[in-house]
């Protein structure tokens, strides 16, 4: 009986200690100082166009986003979009600013938002939490070559889940954030 539990204690501890070898070694990776005219990642045997998964905010967000997006080639980069399950302008905006991104709606996502404004922190660790497993299942789905974010509070589950993604599956996400001053009325 000692001796299975020993060798019970032995597999556990083995297992333990890959699990932390490879964080250590993705996280080393992950923040790991480059020059920056190195590439990250060389997408062998991945054609294109990248997929890309971009989040929309709401307000300046969204605009920014747009600009961004706005001369896209879609040979190179194929979007899918993020908007949280209460924003009600990101896919209008999108449409107006880029009709070729809305013809198929099916591109567009939705997701629990992390916090509403106003929204007190206890409650917004418990969304947030919600929001992080919808978005586990939306980026093993998508599997995304690239994120695009800008900053809003819906982005943070998705690349949590993106980053868990590439720690569990080995496939590298290159993760862009762009941000700016987005609030446009007052600070």
């Amino acid at each position: 009986m000692e001796a299975l539990l020993l060798g019970t204690i032995q597999v556990l501890a083995a297992t333990l200690l890959i699990l932390v070898v490879r964080v250590l070694w993705w996280a080393f990776r992950r923040i790991s100082t480059q020059r920056s005219d190195e590439p990250r990642h060389q997408w062998r045997g991945e054609g294109l166009p990248l997929r890309t998964l971009v989040v929309l905010g709401s307000g300046g967000h969204t605009s920014e986003m747009l600009g961004l997006i706005k001369e896209f080639n879609q040979k190179r980069y194929c979007c899918e979009f993020i908007v949280a399950d209460t924003d009600s302008t990101s896919v209008k905006r999108v449409s107006a600013a880029r009709p070729d991104l809305t013809q198929d709606l099916s591109r567009f996502h939705t997701v629990p938002r992390s916090r509403e404004v106003g929204q007190s922190w206890c409650s917004s660790a418990l969304s947030t939490a919600k929001a992080f497993l919808s978005c586990l299942s939306l980026v093993w789905r998508i599997h995304p070559q690239v994120l695009l974010v800008n900053g809003p509070g819906t982005c943070v589950p998705v690349v949590a889940a993106a980053l868990l993604f590439e720690l569990v599956a080995f496939r590298p996400v290159s993760l862009i954030f762009a941000e700016s001053v987005c609030r446009v009325k007052s600070l």
